[in-house]
């Protein structure tokens, strides 16, 4: 930060006619060294600041012109890049601008968890040990200080991973039991009524998050480490996904909102197995699927930018802002990450299939917003 005390001073003096001599008879100092203060030769004592921001009747703030308008727009700046950054830069160039941005500004924990989230993306690049220490001490503090729920959980959730993938057992069900179970989640408190119409809300937004979280759950299954990973579990781990998706599907019906994404990912991975196990028409219904809830994803943040749902269990739900997962600075869609995930050589086997090159056309048409 620029610091012009010395123009202050001397615009605060003329706007008072007071002289040098007497500001400088005022507080105990030469009229010398106003005049060198007034051009910009040197700075006051620190002890002097509020000697004169009391003669003048000024915060010290104000004195030294500093005004938290300018951190809070430095602040937003500097989050907006970073998560430009995280939509369209390398994982090189997003660790070296969340450095700086720590460097500016190391208390701020949303920074910590976004560097420490580029770090873990590294490490899982360059398996750098090194990282592991890094990320570590940069997000301890935020899991156990941060006030804000939504950046405590990501770091949580983060060292969890990176425990896990560490197989540092002891420490990630630590961690875990920093988390509310859902037994005891606000939400469900909340729900069993709270009165003034709102206990409505509270019971959509209960049904709303269980119902996420048990998706993502048996997802993770699916793909947990501990089933085998050969042919014996695949059609296992089709009918598990397939499940994941009855489950959306039966609570929001075809108002599947931001949830397509959710479908969109487990028909991929689906897709996957399937041209795993031979069966390349199936995978193709998979893809053709995937591109489906991908558009609708796409579309639904572009439209309600994730404020809006219903279905026959919920009703109606408008969220009074923005969904937390929407970000305004996102430049890639839905669709982009899954046209990305079908550049992998598994799907070579389908690339001259005019079905596949159906759904690459179209998910090529969104991904570059042509399709809003």
């Amino acid at each position: 930060m620029n610091i012009k005390i010395g123009a202050i001073i001397k615009k605060l003096r003329a706007e008072n006619n007071i002289t040098q001599d007497a500001l400088a008879t005022a507080i105990g100092v030469t009229p010398q060294a106003i005049s060198r203060w007034e051009s910009e030769g040197g700075y006051p004592d620190i002890e002097l600041l509020p000697v004169l921001a009391d003669f003048f009747s000024v915060s010290v703030d104000e004195l030294i012109g500093y005004r938290l308008s300018e951190r809070e727009e430095e602040l937003t700046a500097i989050k907006r890049e970073m998560y430009r950054l995280s939509e369209v830069g390398s994982i090189e160039e997003r660790v070296t601008y969340a450095r700086n941005a720590f460097t500016r500004y190391p208390n701020d924990y949303e920074i910590r968890d976004h560097l420490a989230v580029c770090l873990y993306f590294l490490w899982q690049e360059t398996h750098d040990t090194s990282l592991v220490g890094e990320i570590e001490n940069l997000l301890t503090p935020v899991a156990n200080e941060c006030v804000n729920e939504n950046i405590r959980y990501d770091a949580i959730t983060t060292l969890v991973c990176l425990y896990s993938d560490t197989k540092q057992t002891d420490k990630t069900m630590d961690l875990v039991k920093l988390l509310t179970p859902l037994k005891y989640c606000r939400e469900k408190s909340l729900s069993c009524g709270i009165g003034d119409g709102k206990t409505k809300f509270y019971i959509q937004d209960e049904i709303d998050k269980l119902t996420d979280a048990l998706g993502i759950a048996i997802r993770n299954l699916a793909l947990n480490d501990d089933l085998p990973n050969d042919p014996s579990t695949w059609e296992d781990k089709i009918e598990m996904l397939r499940t994941s998706n009855q489950l959306y599907s039966m609570i929001y019906g075809e108002n599947l909102m931001y949830h397509h994404g959710r479908l969109a990912f487990n028909h991929w991975l689906i897709s996957t197995y399937q041209i795993a196990l031979g069966k390349t028409e199936d995978a193709l219904s998979s893809l053709e699927e995937m591109c489906g809830h991908s558009v609708a994803c796409d579309l639904s943040y572009q439209n309600d930018h994730g404020r809006y749902f219903s279905s026959i269990l919920v009703d109606t739900q408008i969220y009074p802002e923005k969904s937390e997962d929407f970000h305004e600075f996102t430049e890639h869609t839905q669709c982009y990450y899954m046209l990305d995930r079908m550049q992998h050589p598994r799907y070579d086997c389908l690339r001259r299939d005019m079905r596949f090159l159906s759904v690459v056309e179209e998910l090529t048409m969104y991904a570059k917003n042509e399709g809003f």
